[in-house]
């Protein structure tokens, strides 16, 4: 493949430097101060960034705030918030990683689901549930049958949430659904072996 370095005895896959000076020079075009650029711009590093992001694991889960930021354009401008700047952030970290560790074609490749789950949270707390494979090993003292979880957010939280009564609130209910994403997958791991 163009543009990329595949090592088939470790089975890694990893930007060519070229590729790598690239994505530097796109990060260090957009210093976490400017906060707004030209649509042409914005769809050059959108594209640049989606070319690169498929050997860098998480990268395709940063592009919601900045594809948002493109389709609530104003006049050609397209406003930088910090949802956009934490993507970028994101994608610094990367860059900061690729160098000591390139990525493995296994955390790329889809594999058969090992359970089927589904989560939600609101302002108010979190849950989900989860359907495990056949194959898939209960931990001790937990059955193989489906798990089903909930937890009441702590009342620090709700008063932090974002809401019409409380505007200067510094928790979106985006930030309860990750939450509740990752406290998802723990309620999975906590059950079943999923090593």
């Amino acid at each position: 493949m163009l543009g990329w370095i595949i090592d088939t005895v470790n089975l890694t896959i990893s930007l060519a430097p070229r590729r790598e000076e690239r994505l530097a020079e796109i990060l260090a075009s957009i210093p976490i101060t400017q906060k707004r650029t030209s649509v042409r711009k914005w769809h050059k590093v959108l594209g640049e960034l989606r070319s690169m992001s498929l050997a860098l694991p998480g990268a395709r889960h940063l592009f919601s705030h900045m594809q948002h930021a493109l389709a609530t354009k104003l006049k050609g401008r397209v406003s930088l918030r910090k949802g956009v700047h934490d993507a970028l952030d994101d994608f610094r970290w990367m860059l900061d990683n690729l160098a000591s560790r390139p990525t493995r074609i296994a955390e790329l490749v889809p594999l058969l689901s090992s359970a089927e789950g589904h989560h939600d949270a609101s302002g108010t707390g979190a849950g989900g549930i989860w359907f495990p494979a056949a194959h898939l090993n209960p931990r001790e003292g937990y059955e193989h049958k489906p798990v089903i979880w909930r937890l009441q957010w702590p009342q620090e939280i709700i008063d932090r949430l974002v809401t019409d009564k409380n505007p200067s609130g510094d928790i979106s209910n985006s930030d309860l659904e990750l939450a509740g994403g990752l406290l998802h997958l723990d309620a999975l791991a906590q059950t079943f072996d999923t090593s």
